[in-house]
């Protein structure tokens, strides 16, 4: 865009543009962005199909399991038991009664601020 210095020029010279030359870069460049913008959307439609193709997998792998069992009851075949978070941590007791106390002292607390304060 910049034109060379001359020696004893002190502002720089643009290039002229004739306005159908910017208008046509402009519709290129509007043009490329729409062209990269309809991918991102086909990107994210595509991978939210396929997380959704995924999880009904694991549902049809599933109902596989079951339908496999009934037809052979002398060989049962049970798929691998989905782990949780339960079967890693037990809380104690004393947890449990603290956590019920913070959230009773927390009710009474929001009761007591609507009562005053609405």
């Amino acid at each position: 865009m910049w034109q060379g210095r001359s020696a004893g020029a002190t502002k720089p010279r643009l290039k002229k543009k004739s306005a159908t030359t910017r208008l046509e870069d402009y519709q290129a460049a509007y043009a490329n962005y729409t062209h990269d913008r309809t991918q991102l959307l086909d990107w994210i439609v595509t991978n939210a199909q396929t997380k959704e193709q995924a999880k009904q997998n694991f549902t049809n792998t599933d109902y596989a399991f079951k339908l496999y069992n009934q037809a052979h009851p002398g060989a049962q075949v049970a798929p691998p038991k989905e782990p949780k978070f339960s079967d890693f941590y037990q809380p104690s007791e004393q947890q449990k009664n603290g956590e019920l106390a913070f959230v009773g002292a927390g009710a009474l607390a929001l009761g007591y601020a609507a009562f005053r304060f609405l």
